[in-house]
C-alpha cells in the first residue's frame, strides 16, 4: 500500500509535468486548462500531507463561507 509521503510526491510530480506541458502549448485557453490541472494537482499533493482533522477543520470552514 503506498504510502501518504508517495501520494504526495506523485502529485507533485504530476503538476510539474502539466506545468512542463503548459509551457509547450499556445493555445492560450488549453495552457490555462492545463494550468488550472498543475493547481489541481498541488492542492490534492497539500491535501494529501494535510492530516485528517485538519481537513475536517478546513471543510468545515468552506462550507461556512460559502453558506454565509
Amino acid at each position: 500500500m503506498p504510502s501518504i509521503l508517495t501520494d504526495v510526491m506523485e502529485w507533485l510530480d504530476r503538476a510539474e509535468q502539466a506545468r512542463e506541458v503548459a509551457g509547450q502549448l499556445t493555445d492560450p485557453g488549453a495552457r490555462n486548462a492545463v494550468l488550472r490541472l498543475a493547481e489541481s494537482y498541488e492542492r490534492l499533493a497539500q491535501a494529501a500531507a494535510t492530516p485528517p482533522v485538519l481537513r475536517r477543520r478546513d471543510l468545515v470552514r468552506q462550507c461556512r463561507e460559502r453558506n454565509s
